[in-house]
C-alpha cells in the first residue's frame, strides 16, 4: 500500500470512529434532540405569532429552559396554553440535560450501565499495559470493534480514549461481566496484577459466553497450567516473554 492510499485509510478509520463515537453517545444526542427541538418550536412560534425567527428561538429556548425572562410574550390565548405546557415539558428536558450534558462534560465518569454491543471487545483491568495496548492498536482504536473496559477504579481514567465505555465494578463479579456485554462479545483481553484473580475471571467469563475468544496476560509461568486445563491458549506470560527477551539480547553479542 502506497503513502497516499494509506492516508485515505487512515482518513476513513478517522469517519468511522467519529460515527460510531456520534451513535453510542447518549450526551450528543441528548445535543442534537434539544437543539432540533428548539429550531422546530422556534420556527412554529415565529409562524403563528408573526414574529421574526430570532425572536421564536428565543421565545423556545427561554421556554424550555424554564428561564421565563418573557422578552417575547405570546400574543394569543393559544400561544400562552402551548407556552404554558412547554414550561413542564421543558422541566423534564432541562433535567436531561443536566444529567446527560452537564455530568458526562464536567466529571468524565461513566457509571454503571448496560452496554448493548455485540461482537465487541471487553477489557478487564487498567494499567500501564492495557494503556500501551489502547494506543498501539493496528488501525486505530473503534474501527473494527467496540470496546468496554471493566475496572475496578473510582474515576474514569484523563488519558482513557472517549469512544471506550467504561463500567465501573470489580471485574471479579459477575453482574459488572454482564454490564459490560460478555455474553455477545467477540473478544476478551485481561490484564491484571494478580494472576489468581485473572485466572478466576477467565473461568466465568467462558461460562457465560462458551464461544468467546479469550486472551489473558498472567505474570507468573506455574499459573499458566490452570488456562490450559480450561481450554484457553492464548496466554502471554511476563516472565517467559521477559526470559526470552533476554536470551535474544544475551546471544546478539555472539554474533
Amino acid at each position: 500500500m502506497n503513502k497516499k492510499n494509506s492516508q485515505k485509510t487512515r482518513f476513513f478509520d478517522k469517519i468511522v470512529i467519529s460515527l460510531k463515537f456520534l451513535v453510542t453517545s447518549r450526551m450528543i444526542k441528548v445535543i442534537i434532540v434539544i437543539i432540533l427541538l428548539n429550531i422546530i418550536l422556534g420556527a412554529l412560534y415565529s409562524y403563528y405569532d408573526g414574529v421574526d425567527f430570532h425572536l421564536g428561538l428565543y421565545w423556545a429556548t427561554d421556554t424550555l429552559t424554564n428561564t421565563g425572562t418573557g422578552l417575547v410574550p405570546p400574543k394569543t390565548p393559544f400561544l400562552w396554553y402551548a407556552t404554558t405546557i412547554l414550561m413542564w415539558i421543558g422541566l423534564g428536558i432541562s433535567l436531561i440535560f443536566v444529567e446527560y450534558v452537564y455530568v458526562k462534560m464536567w466529571k468524565k465518569n461513566v457509571g454503571k450501565k448496560m452496554v448493548n454491543f455485540e461482537k465487541h471487545v471487553v477489557l478487564i483491568g487498567w494499567s500501564q499495559k492495557m494503556r500501551h495496548f489502547l494506543e498501539n492498536l493496528p488501525g486505530g482504536l473503534g474501527v473494527h470493534h467496540n470496546y468496554v473496559l471493566v475496572a475496578n477504579i473510582q474515576e474514569r481514567p484523563l488519558d482513557l480514549p472517549d469512544i471506550v465505555v467504561l463500567i465501573r465494578g470489580d471485574p471479579e463479579q459477575e453482574n459488572f461481566l454482564i454490564n459490560a456485554g460478555i455474553k455477545k462479545a467477540e473478544q476478551v483481553l485481561i490484564v491484571l496484577e494478580d494472576d489468581s484473580a485473572a485466572v478466576l475471571i477467565a473461568m466465568t467469563i467462558q461460562s457465560l459466553n462458551k464461544s468467546i475468544n479469550i486472551c489473558v496476560n498472567l505474570r507468573h509461568r506455574e499459573n499458566i497450567k490452570h488456562l490450559q486445563r480450561i481450554g484457553i491458549e492464548e496466554i502471554v506470560c511476563d516472565e517467559v516473554l521477559t526470559g526470552d527477551a533476554l536470551i535474544k539480547a544475551f546471544y546478539s553479542f555472539k554474533k
